[in-house]
């Protein structure tokens, strides 16, 4: 017993210890180095010149993406402006924006001290956006 309560403990303090070294990991100012749009259909078209960034501080979030597509329909813009808080969720590899009563789910793909990558499913739209950051300082 004395085993199995010691094997926890540690597990706890190592998920504890993951969960701050990743928030650390995201403060900072974050570039947009592409953007990925998937459609409704599952077709899939790139931004590889998007502009913005995204400045995680303490526990908030602020910035504006903009990017541009080409796809069968025509021409596709999209902006994400976010200006609220963030809660980083490991344990569902979810990194989520908050801005006053609603909050936008992002599942994480990657996150170390340089890069980031997150994707966010527009319901309404039907479509899903992934985007690539590059961490500036």
């Amino acid at each position: 017993m004395r085993i199995f309560s010691l094997f926890v403990c540690v597990i706890l303090f190592v998920s504890c210890n993951k969960e701050r070294r990743f928030n650390r990991h995201l403060q900072g100012t974050w570039e947009v180095d592409m953007v990925k749009l998937q459609d409704a259909d599952g077709f899939s078209f790139f931004d590889y010149n998007p502009t913005g960034s995204l400045n995680f501080s303490g526990e908030s979030v602020q910035g504006e993406l903009s990017s541009a597509f080409q796809t069968f329909q025509g021409s596709v813009a999209d902006t994400l402006a976010l200006q609220g808080s963030y809660l980083l969720k490991l344990n569902e590899s979810e990194l989520n924006w908050v801005q006053s009563l609603d909050t936008i789910k992002n599942r994480i793909f990657v996150i170390t001290n340089k890069n980031l990558e997150i994707e966010y499913y527009d319901a309404q739209a039907q479509q899903r956006l992934r985007y690539v950051f590059v961490k500036l300082k």
